[in-house]
């Protein structure tokens, strides 16, 4: 891979590498991408539902964010926590934030990190353990739990007709939380609020492997059907997806602003009903005006920035952890024995 004898060079193995990336992108926007998706999913221009935006009652959103603080080659520390906000009349009516919880990673048969707060959420032990096998998940899961909670909250405070939205799917990642997904379900039910989900990235695909929302977007711009749009799917014309066991929403993509080409993957508890579906986008595209983020509902901008965990938090922690350390008789070396990253130290040659 050197130069020499006629040999490729390093610049020439990355240019070939940054070549043939180029060309397998290309391959997944053909020329044809609209007309072909539009056979393969049988959709036709009416299958696009035009919807008029509405600021009408009150437009909740959850989200939650999750740190890594230190790393051990045994466990590792996480933050996590969860957010609500709510918006009506134009403005923030209400907003919640978890304290930042602090959980061992890879060490829950000992600790009960997440054991112990989903009992703390839901008052009761979870049916499924977590995993020690992947901390990042592990770190995940526990944000969800945080999320699922705050979901609960938001939704008792809500009225009939108002709209909760979730970010991500109606779909759970970890057994365990099935049943408060069904919970929170059921609650928004009875009480008449709207439910929805909505996705920034999806990994949802047709055809074995081109991108779902880019797609519906090519055959709205090839029909000049205008946001804002929703566009549900049958997806037994998509690929398969990961954890569709523990599944209960019906997807649709949703272009929810004229002068923006965003659209997202949204899900409404299944069977949908499309007069629902339709009154729940005209509700996020009420609020997706801000020309901050054109075409994304400000609530869940809002409750993203509300629940992450930023860089001078997880700092804080550490210093807050080092000196309970020091608290108890455990000196700076303990924990640089434990938590010492030797990545930094070479970073400063």
């Amino acid at each position: 891979m050197t130069a020499g004898n006629g040999r490729r060079t390093d610049r020439d193995e990355y240019r070939r590498d940054l070549s043939t990336l180029v060309e397998r992108i290309r391959s997944l926007n053909p020329p044809d991408l609209a007309s072909r998706f539009a056979a393969h999913c049988g959709i036709l221009a009416g299958s696009y539902q035009q919807v008029t935006p509405v600021q009408e009652g009150t437009v909740a959103a959850v989200d939650g964010s999750n740190a890594v603080v230190v790393e051990s080659g045994s466990f590792s520390i996480a933050a996590v926590r969860a957010a609500a906000c709510g918006f009506s009349d134009g403005a923030r009516a209400f907003r919640s934030v978890t304290p930042l919880r602090l959980a061992t990673l890879g060490r829950e048969a000992q600790d009960r990190s997440f054991a112990d707060l989903y009992q703390e959420c839901f008052g009761a032990e979870p049916e499924t353990r977590l995993s020690d096998e992947d901390p990042d998940r592990a770190a995940a899961v526990l944000r969800d739990t945080l999320e699922y909670w705050v979901a609960l909250q938001a939704a008792e405070r809500l009225s009939a007709g108002n709209l909760l939205v979730l970010d991500g799917a109606l779909r759970v990642s970890h057994a365990s939380h099935d049943p408060v997904l069904v919970r929170l379900m059921k609650t928004c039910a009875k009480r008449r609020v709207h439910l929805v989900a909505v996705t920034k990235r999806t990994a949802a695909t047709w055809g074995g492997g081109f991108p779902l929302v880019p797609a519906a977007v090519a055959l709205a711009a090839s029909l000049s059907i205008p946001p804002p749009w929703v566009l549900p799917m049958d997806e037994s014309r998509l690929d398969t997806t990961r954890f569709s066991q523990w599944k209960h929403g019906a997807l649709c993509i949703a272009a929810l602003h004229p002068r923006s080409p965003l659209a997202f993957k949204i899900e409404v508890p299944a069977p949908a009903d499309q007069a629902e579906v339709r009154r729940i986008v005209s509700l996020l595209a009420g609020w997706s005006d801000d020309g901050r983020v054109t075409g994304y509902p400000y609530p869940l901008l809002d409750v993203h920035r509300t629940a992450r965990i930023r860089a001078d938090a997880v700092q804080q922690v550490k210093n807050d952890l080092m000196a309970g350390m020091g608290g108890a008789g455990l000196d700076l070396s303990r924990f640089r024995n434990l938590f010492g990253d030797y990545h930094g130290e070479l970073e400063r040659y």
